[in-house]
Formats: structure tokens, C-alpha cells, sequence
């Protein structure tokens, strides 16, 4: 069947709920093999991926290969000057445009942004001599940038969770045993084209349309009308065989995309989510917090190097007992370690910046006194009372 994580009680089958589910973060909606893959019907596979999952608020996306694409993962803490504040989250999503910026999120107490960035690895000197710029002029009080070598979406847990009463079912003593997807130290880089980013990030945002409907998409978000041919052939022999996806995450925290009203939507309130960060990490230190970290089935994203970051999302029922938790692995580090709760009412996700790839010349692109000027322009506009979304454009 999966050999995958075996589960609460070694040596038992994985619930067949857990089974689809793994199966899907593997090879995403393809009902046909996943029936071939686990010896059920295809009726079963369909009617369970259907009402359970995907009924029940459950997104499907990819996981695309970052480092294969040439990105890095950058995450910086920002506090922004009081008079920027009102515009903060126009400012953000004009960064993602314009700069790599991939989500931001309000940390709470402190009053923070957390910035998320996939820069090119050529232009992560440049990206943080852009984002210091912001505070020379004033947009930024402080800036705090964290360094890494690697980032990993977390597989879902699956076998901890009881799809049909929608809980977690954990023993906080025990804690569960390392999920067996590996981080690559050392990914080969991929040859892509425009078209192979428009259709990840479509994947991206919702992995279970078809390619006919990502083309509609495309052609109606960024206005290029790509032949059906054309754009399955890019699918078959450049995303599917170059393995550009690594895998799909099954979004269990109930966050989705809104098509008909282009935005988000989440149930609140069902989970409280944590930013950890940890500064200057040495290699025994950040073996010793992630063994911490991955004890938890609750570990939605992690990355290291120089420096150490994790998000963790707990079931309101448990914040005390992810709390408590907390205390061990975070006190070990002093003041080098710091955790936020992160305010899921003053954030947003992006896919990557698409835009910001040159087609012609198949390279990514940054010219920072360009955006220099346009933050500039932006600044001066504000002092104006002209409002952010106007200069953006």
C-alpha cells in the first residue's frame, strides 16, 4: 500500500483516510493512479478525496522546487515606522511584484512583520541591501534578516488526525516519529521557461484544476492566451519530468483561495499559528532543535543554515500544552531564540514572482536603484497623504 510513516501504534495500517491523504501530498489529484496505487475503486478514491477532503475546506496545492528554480528562502522581522503603518500591507503586496516577497504576516505581541522572500540566490545580496535602504528612508524602524540553506514544507500528519470529526488525536508524551521526506543539501538547478512558472504558480494556488482551466486563468490574471497544446506539452515534459513539483501539500489548517472573490479565505480561530527564530545556529544546535520540532505533528514549515526558523500551528484546544512544550527548546538558546504568535487576520500568502522573470532572456531579474526610486516616489506620496495603492502603480 504507502510506506510511508506507520502511524500512532507501529506495526497497525494506516487509517484509509491517512492513506489517501499521503497519497495525494505524493502525487497530487490523480485519482486513477492513486485507485491503481492502493487497490480501491476509483468511485471510493473519488468520493472520499471529494467530501472529505476538499468539502471539508481541505486545499490541494504544489510544492514547487525552489532551489531548482534558482530561489532561496529569505525571512526577515521588520517593524515599520508608525507614519508607514496604515499602508503596510499595500506596501507589502507591491513588494511582491517588485521585490520577491512571498508572505507577510503581523507578530504578535511585539508589533512585527514577518517577511517570507524567494530571491534569486544571485540577488540576495541585493535584496537586503534594498530592504536596509527602506529603513535609511524611514519606512522600516528596524530590520532583521535571518539566513538559510534550505527550506521544506512539512508533510501533513496525517495518521494523527481523525478526518471524520475533524481533531487531532496526539499524545504530547510521546511525540511522533521523523516524517521521511529529506532535505536536499545540494539541488540540481532545473532549465525552465515563462510558461513553466505560470503554470506552477497556478498549481500553487490550487492544484486541482485541470489545464484547461489554468489556462483560462492565465489568460484571464495575466493576460496571455497560451494554445491548450502548447501549454499541456510545458506540463508533460517540463513540470512532470524535470520534477519541478516536489510533492503537494495537503493544507490542513483550512486555509483556501476564494476564486470568485480573488482572495483568501480560513477558518479562524481553529488553529493559533508560532513563529520560531533562533540566530546563529551552530550545526549540533540546529540538529538538537530540529529533532525538537519534528517531535510535533503540528510543524507546518521549516528552514535553516546560518540561522533557524519554523512555524508550528496547534489546535486552540492545546495552546497550553504547545506552550509548555515551547519552553525547553526555546530556553536552551537564550536571547538568540524568540517565538510570535502570528495574527492570521493581518496577513497574506503570494505564490512566487513570476512577473519578475525575464522570458526573453530566461533569467531572473532585480535592479535595485529602480526600486530605490519607486519606494522613494512611494514615500513621498505618503508624507502627501496621497496613499500607497495610488503611487504603486
Amino acid at each position: 500500500m504507502v510506506s510511508e510513516p506507520t502511524g500512532k501504534k507501529p506495526g497497525n495500517p494506516l487509517p484509509e483516510m491517512a492513506q489517501l491523504a499521503k497519497l495525494l501530498m505524493r502525487h497530487g489529484p490523480d485519482i486513477d493512479n492513486i485507485a491503481r496505487i492502493s487497490g480501491q475503486y476509483k468511485e471510493t478514491i473519488r468520493y472520499r478525496y471529494k467530501e472529505k477532503i476538499l468539502k471539508k475546506g481541505f486545499a490541494l496545492q504544489a510544492i514547487m522546487d525552489y532551489e531548482g528554480l534558482g530561489l532561496s528562502r529569505v525571512v526577515l522581522k521588520v517593524k515599520v515606522s508608525e507614519t508607514y503603518a496604515p499602508y503596510a500591507k499595500e506596501m507589502f503586496s507591491a513588494m511582491h511584484k517588485l521585490c520577491y516577497v512571498t508572505s507577510f504576516t503581523f507578530l504578535l505581541p511585539e508589533g512585527l512583520y514577518m517577511l517570507h522572500a524567494n530571491v534569486p540566490k544571485a540577488f540576495r545580496g541585493r535584496f537586503v541591501e534594498f530592504m536596509n535602504k527602506l529603513k535609511e528612508m524611514g519606512i522600516f524602524e528596524t530590520v532583521e534578516v535571518f539566513n538559510f540553506e534550505w527550506f521544506r514544507n512539512i508533510p501533513m500528519r496525517a495518521e494523527y488526525y481523525d478526518f471524520d470529526h475533524g481533531v487531532w488525536d496526539f499524545d504530547w508524551t510521546e511525540g511522533v516519529e521523523p516524517s521521511k521526506d529529506q532535505v536536499e543539501e545540494t539541488p540540481s538547478e532545473l532549465s525552465f521557461d515563462k510558461f513553466d512558472l505560470l503554470i506552477l504558480k497556478e498549481m500553487h494556488k490550487d492544484a486541482t484544476r485541470s489545464i484547461s482551466e489554468i489556462r483560462d486563468k492565465i489568460k484571464e490574471e495575466d493576460g496571455i492566451d497560451i494554445n491548450y497544446k502548447t501549454l499541456a506539452w510545458h506540463w508533460i515534459k517540463h513540470v512532470q519530468e524535470k520534477k519541478m513539483i516536489k510533492g503537494y501539500r495537503l493544507n490542513w489548517m483550512g486555509t483556501s483561495y476564494d476564486w470568485a472573490a480573488d482572495k483568501p479565505k480560513q477558518r479562524q480561530h481553529k488553529y493559533m499559528i508560532v513563529a520560531v527564530f533562533v540566530k546563529g545556529v551552530s550545526q549540533a544546535e540546529r540538529a538538537s532543535i530540529r529533532s525538537d520540532m519534528n517531535r510535533l505533528p503540528f510543524l507546518w514549515c521549516e528552514t535553516a543554515g546560518e540561522d533557524y526558523h519554523c512555524q508550528l500551528s496547534f489546535p486552540v484546544e492545546m495552546v497550553n500544552d504547545a506552550f509548555s512544550f515551547l519552553e525547553g527548546p526555546i530556553a536552551r538558546f537564550g536571547s538568540r531564540a524568540s517565538y510570535h504568535v502570528m495574527d492570521q487576520t493581518n496577513g497574506l500568502t503570494f505564490t512566487i514572482s513570476y512577473q519578475l522573470f525575464d522570458g526573453a532572456e530566461r533569467a531572473w531579474k532585480m535592479d535595485v536603484p529602480d526600486l530605490v526610486a519607486r519606494f522613494q516616489n512611494l514615500a513621498m506620496k505618503i508624507g502627501g497623504n496621497s496613499g500607497l495603492s495610488r503611487g504603486s502603480n
